[in-house]
């Protein structure tokens, strides 16, 4: 049985006393393990900054690839929400485009469909109305004022 936090820490990184880019914590099954992380959202609450996973216990060279950083290097400028606000990133089989082309893609882990799978997962459920969907409209909503 998975259990959730019904609370969680989320950072605020201030630049000039606003808020500049959240830092939330994702957390969702990969093919062995939960895998645990941390996503970094720029103040727009939709452009990704960065993403990493700090605990796990995928399969070295297949979804362990989470670790790597050139799978990490193609998260930054990607997009959580489609046009209606709707959690739309996910992980793909293959490879995505551009993040100004295809914005709500990243490149699937090769080997690993199960944990391409959890993280596309993990996005949807975190980013949706049960996770920090709600509290990231309301950020955007204050126009990111801390």
């Amino acid at each position: 049985m998975f259990r959730l936090p019904n609370n969680a820490l989320v950072y605020h990184v201030l630049k000039d006393g606003k808020t500049d880019t959240l830092i939330l914590p994702i957390e969702g099954y990969g093919l062995w393990s939960v895998l645990y992380g941390y996503l970094a959202v720029d103040k727009d609450a939709n452009t990704i900054k960065g993403i990493t996973f700090y605990a796990h216990a995928e399969t070295p060279g297949l979804g362990g690839e989470v670790d790597n950083p050139k799978w990490k290097a193609l998260w930054p400028g990607r997009k959580i929400y489609d046009d209606k606000g709707q959690p739309a990133l996910s992980v793909i089989k293959g490879n995505a485009g551009d993040p100004k082309t295809d914005p709500h893609h990243v490149d699937g882990l090769s080997g690993a469909t199960i944990t391409s799978n959890g993280v596309s997962n993990l996005m949807k459920f975190w980013f949706g109305k049960d996770g920090f969907g709600p509290y990231m409209a309301k950020f955007k909503a204050s126009q990111g004022r801390s």
